[in-house]
Formats: C-alpha cells, structure tokens, sequence
C-alpha cells in the first residue's frame, strides 16, 4: 500500500434538527453511522457517512459497508500500484 494514501474509518453518529411545518423546532433525532475519511499525503480529499440502522443493521446497510470498504481499498491499493 501506498503511505500517500490512507483511509479512516470512525464511529459518527449525526444529529438532525426536527422543526415544524412553520419552522419552529421540535427538537432532534441521532441517527448511528460510519464515516469513511480518505486522505492523500494528510489532507482530506473526500469523507463519506453511512447510516447504519437503529436497533441492527439491516442487510442493505451491510452491503452499502461492504461496497464503501471495498472501494477505500480499491482507492488505497491503486496508488500503490501505480509507484
């Protein structure tokens, strides 16, 4: 793998504000999830977040992580290819 090149993965849960239809808030909601940081030489170049479901994750949260996974791998490894 290339040392120019690196993916992280966090726990991040995100928090929406809930307002009415008059725009008055009502509170909010968290929802669970993963972010994925891909950096180059330590600077951000591209951050994604995945929901994850509440209770369990759900089978399409499963393959939405497996197919993000494999994708920083992919990311990773072909700057290592090309040296």
């Amino acid at each position: 793998m290339s040392v120019d090149r690196d993916v992280q993965l966090s726990w991040e849960p995100r928090t929406v504000a809930i307002d009415d239809s008059r725009g008055a808030p009502l509170g909010t909601m968290a929802y669970p999830g993963i972010t994925f940081t891909r950096l180059h030489r330590e600077y951000l170049v591209h951050k994604t977040w995945l929901p994850v479901g509440d209770d369990e994750p759900t089978f399409s949260d499963d393959e939405a992580l497996i197919t993000a996974l494999r994708n920083a791998w992919r990311w990773t490894t072909s700057a290592a290819r090309n040296l």
